[in-house]
């Protein structure tokens, strides 16, 4: 067993001694990158033409000391400029800016209405880029101040949101690497397989394991069942609108997705609303109708009421009359028992009596018959009273019912544009880059993307010895594995070695504070102690990784926000004098 472990162990010596061998002749055979190439031919040109639009992003670095203006893009220096800064006294704040306004003809509002020709804005205060008289030494009252030909060129180059570092000394941009620099979504699902396998096969690679155990692995997906058409298949399951994309395709396809959801929402809210309006239209002549027969109806029975009520009352009043004329007759024959016979006269009396009783008793019996007539008129007429009553509520709730359903047709209209606009919104701003800033004195991170904030919390900071300056990352473009990003750095700031984290002395002035000689070397080291300074948690993370497109950056600074430069429209300021 040692002996093939030995063995093992050569062959494995001898295949990595042929590797490093057939990767120098390649790098000796091998031309020069096509980006160097293209760097070398468009330096050579600036001076003759001016320079097309890059389709990467631009980082705009500005040089307080060298009184220089330098682009790049990601393959290197486009083009460059002398500049004027601002004189002592109104000096030009350096930090780390983007455009936040672009104005080809712009007075100030500070000076005097002064001209700006090609005004490029990169603080809310006053401090913007834009053609003046560049004396070859500083002499503006803060802004940068470009040749105007330049300028006019630089105008048609940028755009609004792009990155403007402005430094103590000549810095340039850096390829950097970190695995802390976050990561974009992979490309698609096969690119990330291809990832998962690189990744597998590494760490069997490491632990030594032999090839069919890679292969076996490889193949694993294959045993399962996973292949070409149940991957189709399960592409074309609905997905769930809530859950976050895995691919930058899905995330994509989820965005159209949503837009389509919404436009066939109003689609389909205009069409009930449509539907609704015709029926109300429909029900509105029942309605109308019903109501009508409701009003004839109670006319039609007003007057048999009333009937009812002269017929009772007359009956009333009959019994009453008959009631009072029994009640004086009971009287009189107990007092004509007591007096004795009244002879031919009390016989005249008795039969008068008798006559009033019988007509008495006879409107008694009329009146009643009169009353139970005009009770049973008025019980038929109120018996079809209910009938069309119940038929106008059935009429009414039928057209309640329907101009509910326009209402809700509306609202439902209503909610799916709102939706619509919002989701345009959302898809406009997934094209613009985010920007990522973690401000270690604070401790805090913050997301913006197209000066709209995304996100804000608390983050967990490492204690460092000493400052650590303010680095900028760049994504520039996905590498040659699509599922990373080229990063560019950019150091706006490098405290001198061992200077302490802690707040600036207020009796000590910003202007005063010394600064460490810029170098690629230090700029590196630096930049790498602050990435390691911090980690993002994994939510966040995902939040950064599903957003995140060439142009986004990740800003990590010693240094907080100052509030009065990074309110509404701006993307992030942090001054570093």
């Amino acid at each position: 067993m040692r002996r093939l472990g030995k063995n093992r162990g050569d062959v494995q010596r001898t295949l990595r001694a042929i590797v490093a061998f057939m990767a120098a002749v390649a790098l000796l055979t091998t031309p020069p990158p096509v980006h160097a190439k293209q760097k070398n031919a468009r330096n050579a040109s600036t001076a003759t033409s001016s320079p097309a639009v890059p389709d990467t992003p631009l980082i705009l670095v500005v040089s307080i000391r060298n009184q220089k203006l330098r682009v790049y893009d990601a393959d290197g220096e486009i083009t460059s400029s002398r500049v004027s800064t601002g004189r002592p006294g109104f000096d030009t704040p350096t930090g780390v800016f983007s455009i936040l306004e672009k104005n080809v003809r712009h007075q100030s509002n500070i000076y005097s209405g002064a001209e700006m020709p090609y005004m490029q804005r990169i603080t809310w205060s006053g401090v913007a880029l834009h053609a003046g008289v560049v004396p070859g030494f500083r002499a503006s009252h803060g802004c940068i101040r470009l040749p105007y030909s330049f300028s006019k060129t630089l105008y048609g180059m940028t755009k609004v949101g792009a990155r403007v570092i402005v430094a103590p000394d000549d810095v340039e941009p850096i390829a950097f690497d970190s695995p802390k620099l976050f990561k974009p979504l992979p490309l698609d699902d096969q690119t990330a397989m291809r990832s998962d396998s690189a990744k597998k096969q590494l760490a069997i690679n490491d632990q030594g394991s032999d090839s069919a155990t890679t292969d076996a692995l490889l193949e694993l997906p294959r045993f399962i069942g996973v292949s070409p058409a149940l991957a189709r298949a399960v592409a074309d399951m609905p997905r769930d609108p809530q859950r976050r994309p895995t691919t930058r395709i899905e995330a994509d396809q989820m965005m159209q997705e949503k837009i389509s959801r919404f436009k066939a929402a109003i689609k389909s809210a205009d069409a009930a609303r449509v539907a609704a309006s015709e029926k109300v239209k429909a029900t509105s002549g029942d309605f109308n109708a019903a109501s009508e027969r409701l009003e004839a109806a109670r006319r039609a029975l007003e007057p048999l009421r009333a009937a009812v009520t002269t017929a009772e009352n007359r009956q009333r009043d009959a019994v009453r009359a008959f009631e009072d004329y029994m009640s004086g007759q009971s009287l009189n024959s107990a007092m004509g028992s007591s007096l004795g016979d009244g002879g031919a006269a009390d016989q005249g009396a008795l039969g008068r009596s008798q006559d009033r009783e019988k007509e008495l008793e006879v409107a008694v019996l009329e009146w009643t018959r009169e009353a139970d007539r005009a009770r049973a008129e008025a019980a038929k007429a109120e018996l079809s009273l209910a009938e069309v009553q119940a038929s106008y509520s059935v009429a009414r709730a039928v057209r309640d019912a329907a101009l509910a359903a326009v209402e809700q047709a509306q609202s439902d209209m209503r909610a799916a544009q709102a939706g619509l606009a919002d989701a345009n919104k959302e898809a406009a701003l997934r094209v613009k880059p985010i920007s990522v800033l973690v401000s270690l004195r604070a401790q805090r991170i913050y997301i913006r993307r197209g000066f709209e904030p995304m996100l804000e919390a608390p983050i967990s900071v490492n204690p460092l010895p000493g400052r650590v300056g303010t680095h900028v990352f760049t994504a520039m473009r996905y590498g040659s594995d699509p599922n990373t990003f080229e990063w560019k750095l950019v150091s706006a700031q490098i405290p001198p070695p061992g200077q302490p984290f802690e707040a600036d002395s207020k009796k000590k002035k910003r202007s005063a504070e010394p600064s460490s000689p810029w170098s690629q070397s230090r700029s590196v080291e630096m930049a790498a102690a602050a990435l390691e300074a911090f980690t993002i948690p994994d939510d966040i993370l995902a939040t950064i990784s599903e957003n995140a497109r060439p142009g986004a950056s990740l800003i990590v600074s010693d240094r907080e926000l100052p509030l009065n430069e990074n309110g509404s429209g701006t993307e992030f300021v942090v001054l570093t004098r």
